[in-house]
């Protein structure tokens, strides 16, 4: 069956590799997003599927549009049989969508929960224990599609959003090779979603990574630094310095200390900072401009000391 695959960053490279290794299956096309400028440099840079495809001589092409007709006229002359849309970044047009006869979508969360652009974070940041792998139709309403199959993974406690995406990724490759082979043996079934149970992941901007030690508690700022890894990343500011804060722990003892205030400075715990319940210690920190490092060595060298504020 020939297969039209639609995908942009890491997490797609996974599916796409699915694809490949399904028996049956014949990659048509690869569509993915234009280069974007990134770094300091905002030197153009690929994403990560075209790289993936460049590097071993794949068919892929970069579409700015899904609704341009030479778009819809490329598709419909491979006549694929499949499409499969894996963290692609942009809505599949209605246009596009009566052309193969299964649209795969393989989606980071156990839906209905978590539909939209930020799935993989939003779990992390409301203290989840569980999320998953769900395949579903590609329905004209976001992530609305029936379902034909699901699968959950655990949440650990100290996961952040760069680990849990490499890990679903990783579970999507198995899960979407077996719906690959139900579509083939004519198995494939589906269950609707229960729109009650819907809930939104929605997008995630920079602004969204500032941490208040006043207005959060320590597991609320540990949870977003684990959720905004490696984008778009939390910061804070210290005598007017702003900071990425890289990684966190928590502390089973409380204090009376003022929220913000740096209760210690400790070899193993880092910067210890009262919030505005619990405490939290700070381990590594990338201030403005410079290299990351550990926060030990971010203290020394600023010459902090306890009482000083955040």
């Amino acid at each position: 069956m020939k297969l039209v695959f639609f995908g942009s960053d890491a997490f797609s490279i996974k599916a796409l590799e699915a694809c490949l290794h399904s028996p049956g299956i014949d990659l048509a096309l690869t569509v993915t997003t234009p280069a974007q400028k990134k770094g300091r440099g905002l030197k153009l840079e690929p994403s990560e599927v075209s790289g993936y495809c460049l590097s071993r001589n794949l068919p892929v092409v970069e579409y700015s549009t899904l609704k341009d007709p030479k778009v819809v006229q490329d598709l419909m002359t491979l006549r694929p049989d499949i499409f499969v849309v894996a963290s692609y970044g942009k809505l599949i047009p209605n246009c596009l969508l009566d052309i193969p006869r299964f649209r795969l979508n393989v989606h980071p969360s156990l839906l209905p929960k978590y539909r939209g652009s930020a799935p993989i974070n939003w779990p992390i940041l409301n203290g989840d224990q569980e999320t998953g792998v769900t395949i579903i139709d590609v329905a004209e309403k976001l992530d609305a599609g029936d379902i034909y199959y699901q699968e959950k993974f655990p949440i650990t406690p100290r996961a952040n959003a760069e680990t849990l995406t490499s890990e679903l990724a990783g579970l999507s490759y198995g899960i979407l090779k077996k719906v690959l082979a139900e579509v083939q043996s004519g198995q494939l079934q589906r269950i609707p979603q229960e729109e009650k149970a819907a809930t939104h992941a929605p997008r995630l901007s920079k602004k969204d990574g500032e941490l208040s030690f006043r207005n959060m508690n320590a597991e609320q700022i540990d949870r977003k630094v684990r959720g905004l890894q490696p984008w778009p990343g939390t910061f804070c500011f210290l005598k007017n310095e702003r900071l990425a804060i890289l990684e966190t722990e928590l502390h089973e003892l409380s204090t009376e200390k003022k929220p913000g205030t740096i209760v210690a400075l400790e070899k193993d715990n880092g910067i210890v900072v009262a919030t505005r319940a619990g405490l939290l210690g700070i381990l590594r920190i990338k201030p403005e401009g410079k290299k990351e490092m550990t926060a030990m060595d971010f203290a020394n060298g600023r010459r902090l000391k306890t009482g000083d504020m955040f």
